[in-house]
């Protein structure tokens, strides 16, 4: 089965980056959707993924596939309408759907490999189908993100390999055939070499900290965001973050059963308070709203981290953490799209009154800042509570008034901007001049609103169970 989705995923890419044809890109793409639905609702009712050994559809793989699966649909849908408003060639058009095929079947690819290996391939494959989203709009800024995300992709990425090559030193004469995430526990306790051990995960973690959006390779993803199209930047900023968070959960699995478990957990804190640390910092000199939005990503993913390392309750609010946060800053970057497009400008300090010109778009916006600012009944407010109760129960709590402190600080800055951009004056030949929105456009992102605020009142009873699952194999 999950040869044939690739098969069939490297053929709907090929077929659309070289049959440069309109027709054919609403049916490749609409192939495609299916193709990935398929995949996803077979794992989830308990279907044969195959090749054992490389591939495993465990509960947290099937959460964060169901997110891919759920985002791809939208931001196809959002795709089509952004690369219409944009006029953009047949050509262009083309590779820019060939590259996004290729980008979420190597995300599938990471969320469900079990062999290490194998999921170090299918990552550094989403830098080089990435690169060329980042670089659709072809500006000068483009080429310098570019370039600057797939050097610093790369080398984050050898880092890991560096790290997973120390990993498999550390088991050496063990007599572990097999390099898989679930066939390697056994022999990682036994392993003697303690500092190899930290090494390894130190590498991996730095590695794989250029995918999650966290300290220290954050600052690659901040690039990216500001000049992909809104789109990219949306699955840039959910499921390829997802991706980082997915590659270091495993290993940080993998090895907490050995001696350096608690070691880990001081790295994760210290990683996770900088990452926060740093969107508070930067988020002052802001003035581009996308690198705005991308900061608050930062933020996210820092918590996240500080949440792995405090452990407990936190593992479980990490993960519905990551649930509702993927929606909810997919519909913002959506939306953005329709910013842009209208004011002609990424600029905060001259975007305004928008609630008035767009209010279904204005309304999207408001249910977003009210969702991303923890504010109840937003879901984040109850993941985020969880992580904080762990940090002050766990004798984290220097860490937790620090961390609550920055959050306040970046709460304020987002309210700042966001009522700025809804409410603020605008000269009035912006309004003018600007290009009418059909409130159509706005119906997606209302629609993954109305699904986080769902989940924050009444989560289903089956990912609450699937989460419990995936977090079941820590030490409590």
């Amino acid at each position: 089965m999950i040869l044939i989705y690739f098969i069939s995923a490297v053929a709907i890419a090929a077929l659309t980056g070289l049959l440069k044809n309109r027709l054919f890109q609403y049916l490749g793409m609409s192939v495609f959707v299916m193709l990935q639905v398929w995949l996803n609702v077979v794992l989830l009712t308990g279907g044969d993924i195959g090749f054992s050994g490389y591939f495993r559809a465990d509960a947290l793989a099937m959460i964060f596939l169901t997110l891919l699966s759920i985002i791809s649909v939208t931001t196809i849908i959002q795709s089509f309408v952004y690369l219409t408003k944009r006029g953009d060639t047949i050509a262009h058009r083309s590779y820019y759907f060939s590259s996004m095929v290729i980008f979420i079947a190597s995300m599938t690819g990471v969320f469900i490999s079990d062999h290490i290996g194998m999921m170090w391939v299918f990552a550094e494959a989403t830098t080089l189908s990435i690169a060329l989203l980042i670089y659709h709009e072809r500006t000068p800024e483009a080429i310098e993100a570019t370039w600057k995300y797939i050097f610093i992709s790369t080398l984050g990425l050898s880092f890991s390999f560096i790290g997973i090559l120390l990993l498999d030193l550390s088991i050496s004469g063990s007599g572990t055939a097999v390099f898989t995430f679930s066939g390697l526990t056994q022999a990682l306790v036994s392993a003697g070499n303690k500092m190899m051990l930290q090494l390894a995960f130190i590498l991996i973690v730095i590695g794989f900290s250029v995918k999650m959006g966290i300290f220290p390779l954050h600052t690659v993803c901040i690039d990216a965001h500001s000049v992909a199209p809104s789109p990219v930047s949306a699955m840039v900023s959910t499921s390829l973050m997802n991706v980082g968070f997915v590659a270091i959960f495993r290993f940080y699995t993998l090895l907490s059963p050995t001696a350096i478990a608690g070691w880990m957990s001081h790295v994760m804190l210290i990683l996770g308070f900088l990452s926060v640390l740093f969107a508070a910092i930067y988020l002052v000199k802001v003035k581009n709203f996308k690198r705005l939005i991308a900061y608050s990503s930062i933020e996210n993913m820092g918590i996240v981290a500080v949440a792995m390392a405090v452990g407990g309750i936190a593992w479980f609010a990490a993960i519905l953490h990551l649930v509702i946060h993927t929606f909810v800053k997919s519909g913002i970057f959506y939306q953005m799209a329709q910013i842009i497009r209208y004011y002609k400008t990424k600029k905060v300090f001259f975007i305004g009154r928008y609630f008035k010109v767009n209010p279904i778009g204005g309304l999207v916006m408001i249910f977003a800042f009210i969702i991303l600012s923890g504010i109840p009944p937003s879901g984040l407010f109850f993941t985020e509570f969880m992580i904080f109760s762990s940090m002050f129960t766990g004798g984290y709590t220097v860490a937790a008034v620090a961390v609550m402190l920055l959050l306040c600080f970046i709460i304020y800055t987002l309210a700042k901007y966001f009522f700025k951009t809804l409410f603020g004056p605008v000269e009035p030949e912006v309004i003018s001049n600007g290009e009418r929105i059909s409130k159509w456009e706005s119906v997606p992102q209302m629609l993954l609103l109305l699904l986080t605020l769902a989940i924050s009142i009444y989560p289903p009873p089956f990912l609450l169970n699937m989460i419990s699952d995936a977090v079941a194999a820590l030490p409590k």
